[in-house]
Formats: structure tokens, C-alpha cells, sequence
């Protein structure tokens, strides 16, 4: 390799069950090892110097609009963990030919949040959740499995409906299909493309979703009943207690401070 100057990038990789994305915030498009790195505007915070540096927070930046975001906002919906890690890549200023310089950070996606003008995502590094102690299920009286996933084992119940139109987090329906109606707090609206938008709220007229989106009059939209993780609405919306996840019956009371009897 050449020992003059040397032009640097750094390389974005979110890997995930149901997608990949690998991004760079270059001007131009990167093409490394077989893998193909997408021009994005991207942006990062600031990471420690040296061995911190693995063990920093990583927050980025990028427009709300971009395929990333709408798939993370899906991921959220349904648990899917989404690994990220940040390499860097090197060439010679005169020459086109990259290679890779190592790893500068891994971890995990553990957010995204959506304005106007920009989308965050929020990443933990991986040493940090390595050595986080504690339990993934909860003991509590709500059920902490995530809804129709393989340890929920509900049957979703959905519809489908069409847009007469949407503003902001507002989608207005043609009508609200009966088989879900009720039903879609915690759900979700899903397009013809795939996306996912969760519905924290419905109405006579339609839906209000947790996110802004656009979209077309005569839409046809799939929704998807949500759940309150409760004993009853796993019994009568799913039929499901047998799967339930909570621990209806924890005492109300507490020994530590009223002691026993």
C-alpha cells in the first residue's frame, strides 16, 4: 500500500432478521469486499477517544423519509433486534481502489426517533449489553411477550380498509372494518409496500399513528389489532391465555413492609 496521503470513510452496517442496510455518509457510493455502501447524509455523535471508544453511545442522524427508518419503526413493532457496526475504510488520494481498516464500533439499535426535518436511531455498544445484568422476561401482572411473535402465539386479527386521507399522525378511512374496530390501540397500519406504522389511537373517522406518514387517497392498508398485554383481552380478543406471559396473581401485598400476617 501507498504511503501517501490517504482518504478515509466510514461504513454503516445494520443487519437484522428481516433486512440489511449498509450506508455511508461519502459523497459517492462505496463498493468494498463485494458489498455495496449507499450514499446517505448521515450523521454521528461524537465517540470517546481510545479504549472508550467501544464502550460509547452512539447516536445518528439521518432523514426521516429514508428506507432505515421506516424499517427500524417496523422492527420495533415486532422485537426484531437490529445489529449495527461502524468500520472504517481507507484509499489512496489518487487511487479507487478501498480497503478496509478495521472495526470502529459495534453495538445494537435501541431506538429511533422521528421529527420533520430528521430521524435519530439511539445504538448501545455491544460491551455495554454484554455486561448489563438482568432478565429479559419481567416479572409483573402484564403479559411482556411481544405481540404475535413466536412466544406470544396469537393469531392476528386484521382488516383491511382504505385512505380517504392523511395529515400529520392523522389517516382518515374510507370506513373502520368491524373485525378490528376497537381493537387497534397498540396495533398497527401496514401499507402495500411492507411498511409498518404503529396506531396509538382510533376513531369513527380512522386512525392516529405514533409517527407522521404520508399517504395517498385510495390507499388500501392492512390493520392489525393491537394489545393492552392484560389477562382479559389475551383471553377474549386471542383465546390465548395459555401463552399468556404474566404473573396475574403476584400478592398485593407486601411482606418486606407489613409484614406476613
Amino acid at each position: 500500500m501507498s504511503e501517501g496521503p490517504l482518504f478515509e470513510v466510514e461504513l454503516y452496517a445494520f443487519e437484522g432478521t428481516s433486512g440489511s442496510f449498509r450506508l455511508t455518509p461519502h459523497e459517492f457510493d462505496v463498493e468494498i469486499g463485494g458489498r455495496h455502501y449507499e450514499r446517505c447524509p448521515l450523521e454521528r455523535s461524537a465517540l470517546a477517544l481510545g479504549a472508550e471508544a467501544a464502550k460509547s453511545a452512539l447516536e445518528l442522524k439521518l432523514p426521516p423519509d429514508h428506507a432505515l427508518v421506516r424499517h427500524l419503526l417496523q422492527a420495533a413493532i415486532t422485537g426484531e433486534a437490529t445489529a449495527v457496526r461502524l468500520a472504517v475504510a481507507r484509499r489512496d488520494a489518487w487511487g479507487d481502489y478501498w480497503w478496509l481498516s478495521g472495526t470502529r464500533w459495534m453495538g445494537r439499535v435501541l431506538g429511533v426517533e422521528v421529527a420533520d426535518d430528521s430521524a435519530r436511531i439511539r445504538c448501545e455498544s455491544a460491551q455495554v449489553s454484554l455486561k448489563r445484568i438482568g432478565l429479559r422476561r419481567l416479572y409483573s401482572r402484564a403479559c411482556s411477550h411481544v405481540l404475535y411473535s413466536a412466544a406470544c402465539g396469537a393469531t392476528p386479527i386484521l382488516a383491511t380498509a382504505e385512505v380517504i386521507r392523511s395529515e400529520g399522525r392523522q389517516v382518515e378511512l374510507a370506513s373502520l372494518p368491524p373485525e378490528v374496530a376497537g381493537m387497534l390501540a397498540g396495533g398497527w397500519l401496514q401499507t402495500p409496500a411492507g411498511a409498518r406504522h404503529m396506531i396509538v389511537s382510533e376513531s369513527y373517522a380512522g386512525v392516529e399513528l405514533l409517527y407522521p406518514v404520508g399517504l395517498a387517497p385510495q390507499t388500501p392498508v392492512e390493520l392489525v389489532a393491537g394489545c393492552d398485554h392484560s389477562m382479559p383481552t389475551c383471553a377474549a380478543r386471542f383465546d390465548n391465555l395459555a401463552n399468556y406471559g404474566g404473573f396475574p396473581f403476584i400478592p398485593t401485598k407486601n411482606p418486606f413492609s407489613t409484614g406476613v400476617f
